[in-house]
């Protein structure tokens, strides 16, 4: 074979391995992840759900996955949609609604999921709130093994679908659903004006869902995550420092993310219309401990953001991965009416 075909068919075949790890053995379980993973907790944690500015947050991200690993690079889309109902000024019910779609490697092997964050939001003092928020969901797999090619399938030259590959195991598309749930805590509080906190603890799949396509052994773990989110902004200053950590523990796996965005306003807000004419820029550094460092920007204008981040591996994949990690974009819509609240501290 000729070199490079030598080094496509390795590449596909450590992706498909890595894949058949994450489908058929559960001490490879994790859950997807994202590096702007501060621009929306709720995702995180379903008792964020109605803390950002404004009574409705609309979301919506792409992110882009391991293009130098395989021919089919691991895509993941999410939207969501999050507000405030019964807002009185200090107590509120959030409420809100996600999706998730994740597509990885040649199998095509998807994960959909379809999440209900609920939450009660209580005011402590004037400027804490404490939020109990659950979250049932809808959770679905699916391996299209029409687009997988076997050893025996080698024809000399290239691979050949119309060879019977004799694999019984993924014969067909297979695929499996269940229910799930997750529940969490939230609290936020501001402190002289200038400083702002957001403290999150969140426990998901809760129920275990299966994970084997042929077996009830294999179970999703269960995850538990902390996040958190501090806002200073000194007085008579147009630059916000921003640090954002976000960490969990799903059975074997652990990951911890930590770093910090600059924000500086360019155009402060009105008297009249407030915050939403308000535009600023962000920049961002993290690092994902032992996998990758992230750098990302955004540019904030009337309630509306647009942000990209990038990361670049550093762990023992990168001789695989030439260092290239993922690229992610996200677009953030806040609209405002009514009275706006205490807000989320990832904005000032």
């Amino acid at each position: 074979m000729k070199p490079n075909f030598m080094f496509r068919s390795f590449k596909k075949t450590f992706a498909f391995v890595g894949l058949l790890a994450i489908a058929g053995n559960s001490i490879a379980q994790q859950d997807k992840h994202f590096s702007m993973f501060a621009e929306s907790p709720v995702y995180l944690n379903p008792a964020t759900a109605g803390f950002a500015p404004g009574k409705m947050q609309l979301f919506t991200n792409y992110r882009m996955q391991w293009l130098t690993i395989s021919d089919n690079p691991y895509n993941t889309i999410s939207a969501s949609a999050d507000g405030r109902l019964f807002d009185n000024g200090n107590n509120f019910l959030g409420v809100g609604v996600n999706f998730y779609n994740d597509v990885a490697g040649d199998a095509q092997f998807k994960t959909n999921e379809i999440t209900v964050p609920i939450n009660y939001a209580l005011s402590v003092g004037k400027t804490h709130r404490i939020a109990l928020g659950l979250q049932p969901s809808w959770y679905s797999r699916t391996i299209a093994s029409s687009s997988l090619t076997w050893d025996n399938q080698w024809n000399g030259v290239a691979f050949d679908q119309a060879i019977p590959s004799y694999e019984t195991v993924y014969s067909q598309n297979i695929n499996l659903s269940k229910f799930d749930v997750a529940a969490g805590f939230h609290w936020y509080g501001t402190f002289k004006k200038n400083w702002k906190i957001s403290l999150g603890l969140a426990g998901h799949h809760l129920t275990k869902p299966r994970i084997n396509f042929y077996t009830d052994d294999d179970r999703l773990f269960r995850k538990l995550v902390l996040h958190g989110q501090f806002t200073y902004r000194q007085e008579n200053s147009n630059l916000s420092v921003i640090p954002a950590f976000y960490g969990f523990i799903q059975g074997p796996n652990k990951e911890l993310t930590l770093g910090s965005n600059f924000r500086y306003v360019l155009r402060g807000a009105s008297r009249v219309t407030g915050y939403f004419n308000e535009m600023a820029i962000n920049f961002g550094v993290y690092y994902r401990v032992g996998d990758a460092a992230i750098a990302n920007i955004m540019f904030d204008i009337s309630g509306m953001t647009i942000g990209a981040a990038y990361d670049a591996n550093i762990s023992s994949l990168s001789p695989a991965s030439n260092g290239v990690g993922g690229f992610e974009v996200f677009l953030r819509w806040r609209l405002q009416f009514g009275n706006k609240g205490l807000g989320n501290p990832s904005i000032q």
